[in-house]
């Protein structure tokens, strides 16, 4: 498949997913932090040549694993140690093939990184049988026709069959979700609840029974205007963002988890409890296009993108186990087989400091050779650790993986 094939498949998968600063103006930390547009990263999988040697949903090569079957749904610092921990495995098949180990700058580590944990948010493909038995199991055959057979209180179902994203359905129960559960309460209807991959079943189930083979996609969305999309349509009224914002709900950087559908089904499972917080602060229910539903999930998906803060203590721990010393030096103290940590320079950011490494790894891993060094294995928040204690040791506070570098723009609708 061609790279650009490979590119919009990737659209048609995500049906969803990604840029930097505005919204919730009073917590920059979390802004920064936002990665760019999915897409981007995308470009620089197939065109810095990660394609030959790992697939994405089965396209692409086999000598790694396939990166679409959420092997890095981590955080940043995360999956670059996962990079780090196999470079020298990619190393050698770099040599197999004959192909130049492909280098990065700052800011395309992080577009790239972004949108390695980006492919996993998107669950696999709904189960159209099992969706055949939630339509009858949560009473949506009651209300609700779809290939000629059900009730018909409430709209037909058939033109669903079109959309191939789950986002699509998502968007219309938030919208229409407070009056179906005041018509559901009037007939004594139990209002169903969506777990896992629950709403992709369902919306398989719509496609298969409606027929037809016309599609409308949704493009992946930006954090970037979900994030803006959180202030104006006033979640940030009930709900913080890393401590910053309002308390009548949880906060959200900490409470929610898992993929794309699984945020979105969090957010019909608690919709009678919003609004009637709503409700009481006289808030009116904010209806969110297709487009904003996308933006606005793929911003509070990327919350767990983000690490949470090394500990310079541990830090020094791991520099010491790691042996890191044996080649570097820090302030002069220490080997000078590599570049003084303390002073050398583009390792100002966590950011700066991967992509080093990763640029660097085939003669570090020369260097540990020759040195008698095992390659260092950095597991769990290691890599967070270890470079919250560089940044220290070079005179300032730890500071966000994608502060730096240049981020790349999102395209606007």
């Amino acid at each position: 498949m061609s790279r650009r094939l490979l590119i919009v498949g990737l659209v048609v998968l995500a049906g969803l997913g990604t840029t930097v600063r505005t919204a919730v103006a009073s917590h920059e930390s979390v802004s920064v932090l936002l990665p760019g547009d999915p897409l981007q990263g995308s470009r620089l999988f197939t065109g810095k040549g990660c394609l030959r040697c790992h697939a994405v949903h089965g396209v692409g090569g086999t000598a790694g694993p396939d990166l679409g079957r959420r092997v890095l749904n981590r955080p940043l610092l995360e999956i670059a140690g996962v990079m780090w921990n196999h470079a020298p495995a990619m190393e050698h098949v770099f040599q197999e093939k004959r192909v130049p180990r492909p280098t990065f700058e700052p800011g395309e580590m992080a577009s790239l990184l972004s949108f390695l944990y980006y492919l996993g948010s998107l669950d696999p493909p709904g189960d159209g049988a099992v969706g055949a038995r939630l339509f009858s199991q949560k009473g949506c055959e009651i209300c609700h026709s779809l290939g000629g057979k059900g009730g018909n209180l409430a709209p037909r179902l058939d033109t669903y069959g079109q959309y191939t994203s789950p986002l699509f359905l998502t968007a219309a129960l938030w919208n229409r979700g407070k009056p179906m559960a005041d018509a559901m309460r009037n007939r004594n209807i139990p209002r169903p609840t969506f777990q896992g991959t629950e709403i992709a079943d369902l919306l398989a189930y719509t496609r298969s029974a409606s027929g037809g083979t016309e599609r409308i996609y949704v493009e992946p969305g930006k954090p970037k205007n979900g994030e803006a999309l959180f202030g104006k349509k006033r979640c940030v009224e009930c709900h913080s963002i890393g401590g910053h914002g309002g308390a009548v709900g949880p906060d959200l950087t900490t409470t929610l988890k898992g993929s794309l559908m699984r945020i979105a089904g969090s957010m019909w499972n608690h919709g009678p409890k919003m609004w009637a917080k709503m409700a009481e602060r006289a808030i009116e229910v904010p209806a969110l296009t297709t487009e904003e539903m996308s933006d606005l999930i793929s911003y509070l998906y990327f919350f767990q993108f983000i690490d949470r803060p090394g500990d310079p203590r541990r830090g020094l721990v791991v520099y010491k186990e790691k042996r890191c010393g044996t080649c570097h030096a820090i302030r002069g103290v220490g080997e000078k087989v590599g570049p003084d940590l303390a002073t050398g320079e583009k390792l100002d950011t966590s950011l700066e400091v991967i992509t080093g490494m990763w640029n660097h790894a085939a003669t570090m891993e020369e260097a540990m050779l020759g040195s008698n060094v095992a390659w260092p294995v950095l597991k769990g928040g290691e890599m967070a650790d270890l470079i919250a204690y560089l940044l220290q040791a070079r005179g300032g506070a730890p500071r966000p993986a994608a502060a730096s570098g240049p981020q790349p723009k999102g395209k606007g609708r």
